[in-house]
């Protein structure tokens, strides 16, 4: 097995997770896992808490073994088992590095359901290798960095009143060049005469007023570059950022897939749900394959959200790894993202070479395992992926494992 190349490996995956430990120990920096639970469509347990229980947690040990110290791992749940998954994460990860329990609203398609309640949702639990280090919280997550953010009022009803210097030429004003001594609005009282002089302040401004910084935060980021727009006689002042100013904006609890009002990627991509899924996955395919496979949209966006908090950039070469791969989505968002931002991603795929039942379209094709046809799937979307994007690499390595 070799690190650099996307692989799809066939076999039972605690069996491969062993193996996996070899080569990829502490390697894989995102884990993306969709496991069979109580849906009646891959697998029922009659005792459906132990037998579950029995089956996910030495998954969930050694999948831990292979993540980076700054490695995530995200799995989707239904409601049937989120509590229990919660339960065993918070033994195999530690409590300390429970991340968040995402919203995913993977349907907009209402009909006939359970009285008083439409499940209209799933949840995907996102645990860290290691969330604190050194008694910080790390960033592992972030959805885009926001650097247009121009300026911001300071004053804060809910703090307590500070008086606040402002050093000299550290303001900007849109008020006539005289001095002053008194503003016009009850919520800020000047300290001092001050002067204002080709537009702006030629001695300190001395303010009095709810001010959501501290004195001291203000002259930390005077020195940064960070300086003070007053636009009125009112002296309300605003921070105006320096141009490396910039704000780490994090990934919301709930992603939304509704058009008109969805959570969308740094890459301006929405988030789509499982109808959607399904019917671009029965287009590539020619045919239905999979019940319910995720959206493309969905892993590419989880997958968009791993952050380097020590350099601020988001990174584009690791490892990402599903060992419950079923129709394949994982790949092709490797696939797709790296498309958008020039990636060199690599997935590591683990499936077991299940039959399709005798009734199934599969079989009517002469697939003979689920894993020839998710094969085909990354096949046919990695040469959809070459039309506009010829440079990324969609290749892969199939192994087998017993």
């Amino acid at each position: 097995m070799e690190l650099r190349k996307n692989l799809y490996i066939e076999g039972d995956n605690i069996a491969v997770l062993e193996k996996l430990q070899e080569q990829f120990k502490n390697k894989i920096r995102m884990i993306y896992i969709d496991p069979p639970y109580n849906t009646g469509n891959d697998f029922v347990y009659k005792d459906s808490f132990k037998d579950w229980e029995n089956m996910i947690t030495p998954r969930l040990e050694l999948s831990k073994n292979l993540l980076t110290k700054n490695g995530v791992i995200f799995i989707s749940i239904g409601e049937e088992e989120v509590d229990t998954l919660k339960t065993i994460c918070n033994k195999v990860f530690g409590k300390e590095n429970f991340i968040t329990k995402f919203i995913y609203e993977k349907t907009q398609h209402f009909g006939r359901q359970k009285l008083n309640a439409y499940s209209n949702a799933e949840y995907i639990l996102c645990y860290a290798k290691e969330l604190i280090s050194n008694g910080k919280t790390k960033e592992l997550l972030a959805e885009r960095i926001n650097a247009n953010l121009l300026d911001a009022p300071l004053y804060n009803a809910s703090n307590r009143i500070t008086d606040i210097v402002f050093p000299v030429g550290s303001v900007k004003f849109n008020i006539k060049d005289l001095v002053y001594t008194k503003t016009s609005s009850k919520k800020y009282e000047l300290l001092n005469k001050v002067t204002v002089k080709n537009g702006t302040n030629s001695n300190d401004l001395i303010l009095r007023f709810r001010s959501r910084w501290s004195a001291k935060t203000v002259l930390e980021e005077y020195k940064k570059g960070t300086r003070f727009w007053i636009k009125t006689e009112s002296f309300a002042v605003r921070a105006v950022y320096h141009e490396e100013k910039s704000t780490v904006i994090a990934p919301k609890q709930i992603i939304f897939t509704n058009p008109k009002n969805p959570t969308v990627s740094r890459f301006g991509e929405r988030v789509t749900s499982s109808e959607t899924a399904t019917a671009e996955l029965e287009k590539l395919l020619e045919g239905k394959y999979f019940n319910y496979p995720k959206a493309v949209s969905l892993i590419s966006y989880l997958t968009s959200l791993i952050f380097d908090e020590d350099t601020k950039t988001f990174p584009n070469d690791f490892t990402v790894l599903d060992f419950f791969s079923g129709s394949g989505t994982t790949a092709h968002a490797c696939m797709h993202l790296n498309s958008l931002d020039n990636g060199k991603r690599k997935f590591i795929l683990v499936q077991k070479p299940e039959q399709p039942s005798k009734t199934s379209l599969a079989h009517k094709k002469g697939y003979k395992t689920i894993c020839e046809i998710g094969k085909e799937r990354i096949k046919k979307a990695g040469k959809e992926i070459k039309k506009n994007s010829p440079e990324t690499d969609v290749s892969f390595k199939s192994e087998s494992y017993k």
